[in-house]
């Protein structure tokens, strides 16, 4: 059984010898140089050297056409200020360039800048998918061993963080409503047209909305906002997939938003993921509330890895009854930072690969 058939097998609570064991979430490049100095061989990326599966993305291009163009506004010895992907301003350390460290300016301040902003995301310009979409990736995708699917990467509220910053993309739910319907319609078509000739031609095995629309006392938006302004415009979408037969939709967000998690499943979402152990998110308990409509991924802490194997083993050890039931994939629950020994990310790997289900 590949890792995309067990995958499949497990999401639908069927028999499965093995766990795809992968990672749900990026690695800190920070971490992977440390992790060179401590038996990781260089050029050689840790999803390769553990043997680990890994989530095939279909490469769609979801970012600003023409891009932003990047530049440097100021750096010190610590930090570097400069132009990012989506057009904003941010600060990253030097000696961890994959992390922000504040995001000090944002390129849509009102509507005038929001009708220049959408014209670089358009579904119908050149660049969105590769020019051997056809002839090379359409077949790679559907022979993968791993399982293959889409990340809405921004989708509607890391958009309006990106193009707005947090306090205003937030407030202006309140001071502009009509042009935060007008920002998520637009974005919803976009999705929808991006989506179309992927879904016409590739088998999913899931589609991820990426969010990060909570923090660990809860979510950033209320449940009411949520239903007025998400599900108009998010429906639509899960609707299509739904209709191609994609068996996971998954909400992927860090944080605790539970009080969100009624109306997402309401409204077509059946999975969410990495369950934020620090933020109190906990699979059994969501399991117990939600039962097995609700799939789930995660939940082992980075905590426990920095803290090491006996603590990995307890982790582990609690989550064994949801691991043996299904309908979830014990994963680390954020990205492997520096502060996380190579060894220790190893040995949660292994133990991981080492559990048979049946």
């Amino acid at each position: 059984m590949t890792p995309r058939e067990a995958f499949r097998a497990l999401m639908r609570y069927e028999p499965a010898h093995r766990l795809p064991v992968l990672a749900l979430e990026p690695f800190e490049q920070a971490a992977i140089t440390r992790w060179h100095s401590e038996g990781l061989p260089e050029g050689i990326h840790p999803v390769d050297f553990l043997g680990m599966s890994r989530l095939v993305q279909v490469p769609l291009a979801w970012g600003p056409i023409p891009a932003f163009e990047p530049r440097i506004i100021s750096e010190d010895a610590e930090y570097v200020v400069e132009v990012a992907s989506m057009g904003g301003t941010v600060r990253r350390r030097k000696d961890n360039p994959s992390m922000f460290y504040g995001h000090l300016d944002h390129p849509v301040v009102n509507r005038k800048d929001w009708k220049e902003y959408k014209q670089r995301f358009q579904s119908c310009t050149p660049g969105r998918l590769p020019l051997d979409w056809a002839t090379t990736v359409v077949p790679r995708l559907n022979a993968s061993a791993d399982p293959v699917g889409i990340c809405l990467f921004p989708f509607f509220f890391r958009l309006g963080f990106y193009a707005m910053g947090m306090e205003r993309f937030l407030t202006m739910f309140y001071d502009d409503p009509e042009l935060m319907h007008e920002v998520f319609s637009y974005w919803s078509r976009y999705v929808l047209e991006m989506i179309e000739p992927v879904l016409d031609r590739v088998q999913l095995d899931y589609v991820m909305f990426a969010e990060d629309l909570a923090g660990k006392n809860g979510p950033l938006i209320s449940p009411a906002i949520y239903e007025t302004f998400w599900h108009p415009y998010q429906d639509p979408i899960i609707d299509m997939l739904r209709a191609h037969g994609v068996p996971v939709i998954c909400q992927w967000s860090a944080g605790q938003f539970d009080s969100l998690l009624p109306g997402m499943l309401e409204h077509g979402f059946n999975c969410t993921w990495p369950l934020e152990v620090m933020a109190g998110t906990d699979g059994p308990t969501l399991r117990q509330r939600f039962g097995r409509p609700l799939l789930l991924g995660g939940n082992l802490s980075k905590e426990a890895v920095i803290a090491g194997p006996e603590a990995i083993d307890r982790a582990i050890d609690r989550l064994m009854p949801l691991i043996q039931e299904g309908g979830f994939l014990p994963a680390l629950d954020d990205m492997a930072s520096p502060d996380m020994p190579f060894a220790h990310y190893r040995y949660l790997i292994e133990r991981l690969q080492a559990i048979r289900l049946s």
